[in-house]
């Protein structure tokens, strides 16, 4: 079975559209694109789904199907923590509590409302659906 962006990059090459004619007409940022089709993001929100779903001609329900299954396992707040720290101390050879494989981090640089910058650790799994967000 063919991964989620191999099935949304052989459906937007078989309508003759680009990476970018695909994020003008579906109104997704290039950047969250080019994040799906390199395999970095395997699910899609409801709202992505749909407007993709759309735009290659294709129903939502047949796109989902290409969208990694995952059962739900919960991560103490304690470890969730320690990758943070690690992440904000710029170690780079992390791995997932969840698969063991590669972490994929970087350090967002936020500002909150009184204009003071905030660092934000983020991180996803090259493999399965773990991601610190926040």
């Amino acid at each position: 079975m063919k991964s989620l962006a191999e099935y949304i990059i052989q459906k937007r090459e078989n309508a003759g559209l680009s990476i970018t004619g695909l994020a003008n007409k579906t109104n997704i940022k290039l950047e969250i694109l080019e994040d799906i089709e390199s395999g970095k993001e395997l699910f899609l929100s409801v709202t992505q789904r749909q407007q993709i779903a759309r735009v290659l001609k294709v129903s939502p329900k047949e796109l989902k199907e290409y969208e990694r299954s995952y059962e739900f396992q919960e991560i103490s707040d304690d470890v969730i923590e320690n990758l943070k720290t690690q992440i904000l101390n710029h170690k780079t050879d992390l791995r997932c509590p969840l698969c063991g494989e590669p972490l994929v981090t970087r350090i967002a640089k936020m500002y909150d409302l009184d204009d003071n910058l905030v660092l934000q650790p983020k991180a996803h799994c090259v493999k399965c659906v773990f991601q610190i967000k926040d």
